[in-house]
């Protein structure tokens, strides 16, 4: 279960499920799939498990096909950003609960933008404030993963910790406030609604699968 004063702090962004009755099934069956309900109602993708803060990735609907991939990316940097905020001025308890499903989540978005939108870009808009907008955008994911690496190395209520998940919060506030404006306003412009909606759908999927697999740190580099 959550910690009482984390789904006091932010009852809006918090989902506390009933596991076996999200499954519908007997205790030990894979999760729910596709799409959970938040507080307000609305569905809740990818889906997530008992106690985890509800992501800011809502759609309309059960499935996730009909979400255009820049509303998908900018949703989750503001689910970023609000993670990143809940770890830094959390308890020592709040930051043991969160800070997995942050660490997740920023692999599985990191990996999304690497290996799906920055192709994309490259591909439709041909011009030099794009490609530097890419190779900005992918040194921050690097700094990002550094920060976030410290605090998984600091002890939670140490000021090595904090100054991580400080530096950690900038730099996810940053990125998104950069590649917003230098990529995302241009795709928009450039590719039709069903390919923007086609990429989101796949978007969708890999955030999932990486969501789900969780975060390596070796796989990111860690300790090299």
């Amino acid at each position: 279960m959550p910690d009482d004063d984390l789904s006091a702090s932010y009852p809006e962004r918090f989902t506390v499920l009933d596991a076996r009755a999200s499954r519908g099934g007997a205790k030990g069956e894979s999760g729910p799939r596709p799409a959970e309900i938040s507080r307000s109602g609305e569905d809740c993708a990818p889906a997530r498990t008992r106690g985890r803060w509800c992501p800011f990735v809502f759609v309309e609907g059960s499935g996730g096909g009909d979400v255009k991939a820049t509303t998908l990316l900018e949703r989750q940097h503001r689910d970023l950003e609000q993670l990143c905020e809940a770890v830094e001025w959390g308890s020592a308890s709040i930051r043991a609960s969160l800070l997995p499903q942050l660490a997740g989540d920023l692999a599985a978005h990191i990996a999304v933008e690497e290996q799906l939108l920055y192709p994309a870009a490259r591909d439709a808009l041909h011009d030099e404030d794009v490609i530097d907008g890419v190779a900005g955008g992918s040194a921050l994911h690097a700094r990002a993963i550094r920060a976030l690496d410290r605090a998984l190395d600091a002890a939670l209520d140490g000021e090595e910790f904090t100054s991580a998940i400080e530096e950690l919060r900038a730099t996810v506030a940053k990125h998104a406030a950069q590649e917003e404006e230098r990529i995302f306003r241009r795709l928009e412009g450039t590719l039709e609604p069903a390919a923007m909606r086609e990429l989101g759908a796949s978007m969708m999927s890999l955030y999932d699968t990486k969501v789900e697999a969780g975060y390596a740190a070796d796989a990111h580099g860690r300790g090299r």
